[in-house]
């Protein structure tokens, strides 16, 4: 793990930009670095930050159930816990390698998680890297095969990496005619894994395997569940 660890979020990291809220983004915050970015990255942030507050903070008719999209976002969002940051690379290298500096960088911002404490602000702390330089349908395919390559090793680490881009496939969990992921902008975010993530673990071994190693006997359950209500 890198020693390099973000201590202002308003200088740029490497090739990522500042690293800023949701709120900032929207105000065009100066002091929180919204100058760092050219015009083209900020109308990018400008569209993903309004995809967070404006998407998934409310409800929506097709997703099949009551409450917002992300049912952890409004909060998120209220505390300032969920910031985006972008960057340019386009090479899936240079990105892997951007997103194992963020895992550093994110397993210590505040608040830290703490195994004692399962239910702390610690479950809304996410971070987003956009990647508006990703546009061809070749390079947007590869944030999703990114994605799933690297979710079985961030999972047995206790983190998630989520997928965000045009035309993304991925269903809802209550409607499966229901696209969450397909954004304007690409994007990967990590965030704490959680019990509630199960429904994410079907289909792959590893996943399932990690899951269980960090859940135990409440994991097992909670998959147990899910299967026998899919039959």
């Amino acid at each position: 793990m890198t020693k390099e660890i973000w201590t202002d979020y308003s200088l740029p990291f490497g090739t990522i930009g500042p690293l800023m809220t949701v709120g900032e983004i929207l105000e065009k915050n100066i002091d929180a670095g919204y100058n760092a970015y050219d015009e083209y990255t900020n109308a990018a942030l400008q569209k993903f930050a309004r995809y967070a507050s404006d998407f998934l903070s409310n409800p929506h008719p097709r997703l099949g159930r009551d409450g917002s999209v992300c049912p952890f976002v409004p909060e998120a969002l209220t505390k300032g816990l969920l910031r985006i940051a972008a960057s340019q690379v386009v090479a899936v290298d240079e990105i892997e390698n951007e997103m194992a500096r963020m895992l550093a960088v994110f397993s210590q911002m505040k608040p830290v998680m703490s195994f004692n404490d399962r239910t702390g602000d610690w479950i809304y702390k996410a971070i987003i890297i956009a990647l508006p330089g990703i546009q061809d349908e070749g390079e947007i395919n590869m944030i999703g095969q990114l994605q799933k390559r690297l979710k079985p090793d961030f999972i047995q680490e206790g983190f998630m990496i989520g997928e965000f881009y045009p035309g993304c496939p991925e269903p809802g969990l209550h409607n499966r005619m229901f696209r969450p992921l397909d954004t304007p902008v690409p994007a990967l975010a990590i965030r704490h894994i959680t019990k509630y993530d199960a429904p994410f673990m079907l289909g792959s071994d590893k996943c399932l395997e990690a899951y269980f190693s960090i859940f135990g006997d409440e994991g097992r359950r909670r998959i147990r569940q899910l299967l026998e209500r899919t039959g």
